[in-house]
């Protein structure tokens, strides 16, 4: 028989789905991940009870968050992956033959441990001879790094606990630093529908803005995310997304997608006005 499991956006909503099987659980220091069976959605991992990926929709949040900024960048060799521990994102930028070197910097080693026996078509990402995991506190890796990085992504849970100093306006001088001169900067931003995190993202903004040439907020659809409205923001020293040049690498990538695709690229910058109104 099945349970249920509420995954509260705030104290008065959330997303309600059936568990079926509680597969594993785990506390580190950091946090309490569980991964539980579920019939709608298939395996589920859960960061302190809060839905971190799905089986079945995952391929949305990894997307977005790492192909529209190696897309503008016109050749991109060296990325950082703060966070990302279950390695969706790793393995999407390694689907760009560009990439020569990937670095991702995951505080909890937990979370890639347990990610290779439960998504494991993830985690065979981390067997490219590419790629560089380091198991660290991403803020204190990027204190040191200084024009390294073509791209950073930053692929965090929520500004709680040990990211919310992801969110701040040090951390993004800190990859301001570490980006090369023509680099590109992306970040999750959480969703624009929940009002306690308003404050968080129209900041987040306000900071960027400050340090970039170029600032692109943009959108995607993801139906077990907070709301379904998930948020992105790409911080660009150069480059644009909506060059013609970004469109020509897009068209010619050969990119395996199952949501993004050159139609997405361009409509995911078009803003409702209640988030233009939010970051303004």
């Amino acid at each position: 028989m099945s349970s249920w499991h509420i995954d509260y956006h705030s104290p008065n909503r959330g997303l309600t789905f059936a568990v079926e099987k509680l597969l594993y659980s785990e506390q580190s220091p950091y946090q309490k991940l569980e991964i539980v069976q579920t019939p709608e959605f298939g395996k589920v991992m859960l960061l302190d009870g809060v839905l971190m990926l799905t089986e079945k929709d995952e391929f949305v949040y990894h997307e977005m968050l790492c192909h529209p900024s190696l897309i503008t960048h016109p050749n991109p060799h060296t990325v950082l992956i703060i966070g990302g521990g279950d390695c969706g994102t790793l393995s999407r930028v390694l689907q760009h033959s560009s990439v020569h070197r990937v670095v991702q910097v995951e505080i909890d080693e937990m979370v890639t441990r347990v990610s290779k026996e439960y998504f494991p078509l993830l985690t065979e990402s981390v067997n490219d001879p590419r790629v560089e995991l380091v198991f660290d506190d991403g803020i204190k890796y990027l204190m040191s790094k200084v024009n390294e990085f073509d791209i950073i992504l930053v692929d965090s849970t929520d500004p709680v606990g040990p990211a919310e100093g992801l969110f701040r306006k040090e951390f993004l001088l800190s990859c301001h630093s570490a980006l090369k001169q023509d680099g590109i900067l992306c970040l999750q931003s959480e969703s624009p529908w929940i009002d306690s995190l308003k404050p968080v993202i129209g900041q987040m903004h306000t900071d960027l803005v400050s340090l970039f040439e170029g600032v692109y907020p943009y959108i995607a659809s993801i139906q077990t995310y907070q709301a379904g409205l998930w948020m992105f923001q790409m911080a660009s020293k150069r480059y644009s997304p909506f060059s013609a040049d970004s469109w020509d690498r897009l068209k010619n990538s050969h990119l395996k997608c199952n949501y993004y695709n050159l139609p997405i690229h361009t409509a995911a910058f078009c803003l409702p006005e209640f988030v233009v109104k939010l970051l303004a």
